[in-house]
Parts: C-alpha cells; structure tokens; sequence
C-alpha cells in the first residue's frame, strides 16, 4: 500500500515544476489489440489465446489488476470468443503468433458493468530514474538501459501490457551533473524533480532496487547457488503530489514487472474515470476556450473534447471573437476533466506566472 506524503513546500515545488505545464501525454491507439505467441492454429490453442488476449486488454483499459477477481470478469474471460472484432495470425522468424482486436464497446461496457472504471487512452507519460545495489552492497550505480538491458527490456514490455508509456533519461552532461546515483538512492525529490524538469513529463517514478542473500534454510542445503531477495523502494512524483511503496520479487526481472505494475495502478486511480460515483444532475460544465478563431481550429478543439473518455457530449454554447463557450455532458467530475485536460497538448489553462489556473474553467487553444 502506497504511502502519501504531503509536505506543503514540496507540493508547492512539485505543482510548480509539473503542474499545468504542456506536459508529454501518450495516446494509446491499441488499447482494444493484443498479440499472443502460440504454438500452432488448433481450436483449443486459439481459444486459450482469445482468452489471454482478453484478460490483457481488460487489465490495460481498466488500468488496475483489481477487475481480474471479479466473478462477471471471470465469466467474460470464459467467453473470450465474443468480444473478438477481427483476428490473423503472423510469424516472426519461427515464432506464430495470433493477433487479435476487441471491440471497444463490449469491452468497455463489460468493465463499467462490473462496476470499475475506464481509463482514457490519453495517458500520461510517465520518467523513470533507477539506482541499483549488488547483493552484497558493495557497488551502488545508476541503472540504465545499456548496462541493464533486459531490465529495461521488461520494463518496456510490461508498460506496453498496461496501457503506459515511459521516457528513459539520455543520462547526458546536464542529466550527470544535476542527479547522482545518492539522489536516486536516497529519494530526494526536490533534486529528482529538478533533474525531471527538462523533460516535461507529468509523471516521475524513481526507485533503489537492491538485493539481499537469503539466509532460509532450503538456501543454506542448496550451496550451489545462493537465492536472492530483490527488492524495489519506489518514490512517484505525479500532479504535485509525492507517493512511495515497495515492492519485493525473486528476480530483477520480476521487480520490473512489478515497478510497473505499482506505476500503472496509481496512474489508472486518478485518472480512470468511475461511473458509479457520478451525480448526472452535475455532470453538465462550461469551460471557455481561447484563441479559436477559425473553423479548422474550431474543429479541432471540438474534436480533442469529444474523444476524451470522461466527455459525453459537447456543445458549442456560444462564440464570441475567439473565445468559444462549451458544455460538456460528463461522465466524471470536473476533476475527472481537469485530469484528462492536463494531459491536453493543445487545450492549456490560463495561468498565473507560478503555473496556477487563475481563471478556473478557462483555456486556451495553442496553435
């Protein structure tokens, strides 16, 4: 379980520094898609890849492992084969694999039903910052992806399992000079955040990886290779607040797997909007829009409301010079749009000159 810490000078900094600014945003294009490694293009082989295919577009859409206990999910999982729009098998080198597409719509429906929310494929870009310590404790580095190539290997593949994106740092002069591995080890944040700042991201996880020995009994009969304890203490700077957990596996491998994981469902928490908890008579909001003055620029913020998953419907209300009105039936609260809108490139509010909203639900288009 995470742990929130609320400094009032580090929200302070950290809103500063990440908040409200043209942050990096991912729009995830294959949220409904999945492909499975198979053996062969038997009818049990395929069926046992719907069914996989399925559990992982679940869990990316939901953003959250939660869904997988659920018996209605369960039983969908049974049923993989109806939630199939289309699939085609491919090779690459020797392997078979099957590649699948859901429709977005069941799927969708099928998470909501059960009662979890859906996450919007407008997500946040998240950067990652890891030290590592050997066994013994004897070295303590940066980890990065060209010594540790497979770590970073799964740390990619389990971020594309979950819907996510992340940036690894370049590790140039001004990333050498601004951070070192002891900020990393340590979890200082303010100079994490600093070191952050030229990449523009809305969302920083930092993390020491470090291993322990095992001293079990079973380990100390089996003298030929010693197990280790791996364990990950991890620190999110997200939205001008700080989180930090833990995380323990057998293997490094599996500690990136669980970064990830711990990543994906504090991010899927914010912003994956929850039906159940809406109040429909305060679903409808206004919010202006500046600097729309042509159709074609129009259009396009017309479009980047609509497709955002907390926005039901949207209508221009009125347009005066080039500032346009809009309501917007929601399916979420205002925070629920003000989330969504801060990962907007083209939709920013209007600021103060420390990056504070200054005219609540006013925007401006950048062209």
């Amino acid at each position: 379980m995470p742990i929130k810490i609320n400094p009032v000078l580090l929200v302070f900094v950290f809103v500063w520094i990440l908040g409200w600014q043209s942050a990096k945003a991912a729009v995830i294009d294959d949220l409904y898609d999945a492909k499975i490694a198979v053996d062969n293009q038997s009818q049990l082989t395929q069926s046992k890849a719907f069914r996989l295919a399925l559990e992982q577009v679940l869990l990316k859409v939901r953003g959250n492992s939660d869904l997988l206990s659920n018996a209605k999910i369960r039983n969908s999982l049974s049923k993989a084969t109806r939630f199939v729009r289309s699939y085609s098998y491919e090779k690459s080198g020797s392997q078979l694999f099957l590649v699948i597409s859901f429709d977005p719509q069941r799927v969708a429906n099928v998470i909501r039903s059960s009662g979890f929310p859906v996450w919007d494929k407008r997500r946040p870009d998240t950067l990652v910052w890891l030290a590592i310590q050997s066994p013994d404790g004897s070295d303590r580095h940066i980890a990065n992806s060209t010594h540790y190539p497979e770590f970073y290997q799964q740390l990619s593949t389990r971020a594309a399992q979950r819907g996510i994106t992340l940036v690894y740092p370049l590790w140039d002069l001004d990333d050498i000079q601004t951070l070192s591995v002891y900020d990393i080890w340590g979890g200082f944040s303010s100079q994490i955040a600093k070191a952050s700042e030229r990449y523009v991201v809305p969302s920083v996880l930092s993390a020491r990886i470090h291993g322990a020995i095992s001293e079990s009994p079973e380990d100390r009969v089996n003298t030929t290779k010693p197990s280790v304890q791996w364990t990950a203490d991890w620190t999110m700077i997200e939205g001008g607040g700080l989180l930090s957990g833990k995380v323990q596996q057998q293997s490094q491998i599996d500690i990136a797997t669980a970064l990830i994981d711990a990543l994906a469902d504090q991010l899927s928490s914010k912003y994956a909007v929850d039906l159940a908890q809406i109040d429909r008579s305060e679903a409808k909001v206004q919010i202006v829009v500046n600097n729309i003055d042509s159709l074609s620029y129009y259009k396009l913020a017309l479009n980047s409301l609509e497709n955002m998953s907390v926005v039901n419907e949207v209508t221009l209300i009125k347009q005066q010079g080039s500032r346009a009105t809009f309501e917007l039936d929601l399916l979420g609260d205002v925070g629920d749009l003000t989330n969504a809108l801060s990962l907007d490139s083209k939709i920013r509010p209007v600021v103060d000159d420390f990056g504070q909203p200054i005219r609540g639900l006013e925007f401006f288009w950048v062209k």
